[in-house]
């Protein structure tokens, strides 16, 4: 027990012992109870952060301790910052599920403390309404023109959540649609025209400007919807958390780029923007740059690493004209450019920090 005491980190709590399936002792390093009540009956049960000989687990436990407890694992591995995903993501369940922490702070500042933003409202209030189908599949479609137009992917026009804002709230007048969250000065310039001119003949119900919501939406459904929120936040941090586990460990295993797309189920683009982040992270991805430009003549990685010397690493598109020509080329083409660019970029990198 004493050295699994001595082997917990630095500046956490230690706490009580418990047993795993194994019936090894997990020493718990952070515990803290919640409390749900429904009516006069109250339940609950505790969140837990434990450690054994470098191992982590998260977690829940419900009903009090003892042999009648049962464990939720939402963690067991060595990455903490896995855990600390796996953890926010399971809390932020329990509370939507109506459970207060004695001790709060696991989620930031409590959202039942917290004096709520007019934007945050905002939204809220929008997301408590039902969908207008023939509207939002109208501004869907515009999104997709849009995006395909400016060759950007959707979400960066307008998120789902801005869409159906403004199906819900139907902006007519630029001063009304920069009180939709999301939809800024620059934004509404873009788009403003477009938008308006698509909302302009909609019937609406809600009147503008929009400060009414802070009566409208009650303390408890923004509470809930807060705790919805967060659990999408945390569940997309933990899903980035595995994937990036996933990409390392299929780099450290020697797969070429084609047998992670396949293994991954994620395009080949996004793969190497993927790879570009790790590198920049300080991760070790060369083994698949290696193997990728394996069979990239010589002349053309020189060609490319004085473009480099010339231009600098920052921007693609000089490089991709430098290197390759300004003819015209078919766009799979050209996105295999794009990828050996990137490939490069990241060796040439490297070596510059070598040789510094």
């Amino acid at each position: 027990m004493s050295s699994a005491r001595e082997a917990v980190t630095a500046g956490l709590i230690t706490g009580p012992a418990r047993r795993d399936e194994g019936g090894s002792v997990v020493q718990i390093v952070f515990l803290n109870r919640l409390e749900r009540l429904e009516g006069k009956e109250e339940f609950r049960g505790q969140v837990f952060i434990g450690e054994h000989q470098g191992t982590w687990t998260a977690g829940w436990r419900s009903g009090e301790s003892g042999p009648a407890a049962e464990d939720e694992v939402w963690y067991e591995g060595v990455s903490w910052e896995e855990l600390l995903a796996a953890f926010r993501h399971g809390a932020a369940v329990k509370m939507k599920e109506g459970f207060r922490p004695l001790i709060d702070g696991m989620l930031e500042t409590p959202v039942w403390e917290r004096e709520p933003s007019q934007q945050l409202l905002v939204q809220c209030y929008a997301e408590l309404q039902q969908e207008n189908p023939e509207l939002t599949a109208a501004l869907r479609q515009w999104r997709r023109a849009r995006a395909s137009e400016e060759k950007r992917s959707a979400y960066l026009v307008a998120t789902n959540r801005e869409l159906h804002m403004l199906a819900v709230y139907v902006p007519r007048t630029p001063a009304e649609l920069a009180q939709i969250p999301g939809f800024g000065k620059l934004k509404t310039e873009r788009y403003g025209s477009d938008l308006i001119g698509l909302l302009q003949g909609v019937p609406r119900e809600h009147a503008f400007p929009l400060d009414w919501v802070a009566q409208a939406v009650d303390a408890d459904q923004f509470a809930q919807w807060m705790f919805r929120v967060k659990e999408e936040k945390y569940g997309r941090a933990l899903s980035s958390v595995r994937d990036k586990r996933s990409l390392l460990s299929a780099i450290r295993e020697g797969k070429t780029l084609a047998e992670m797309e396949s293994e991954l189920q994620c395009e080949r683009r996004k793969l190497v923007e993927r790879i570009e982040k790790l590198d920049e992270e300080g991760y070790d991805v060369l083994p698949v740059v290696d193997l990728e430009l394996s069979a990239v003549p010589t002349e053309e990685w020189t060609q490319a690493s004085e473009a480099m010397v010339q231009l600098g690493d920052r921007y693609l598109k000089p490089l991709l004209r430098k290197v390759y020509g300004e003819g015209e080329a078919a766009q799979q083409e050209v996105e295999r450019q794009y990828e050996k660019l990137r490939m490069m970029r990241i060796r040439f990198r490297r070596e510059r920090q070598t040789a510094i």
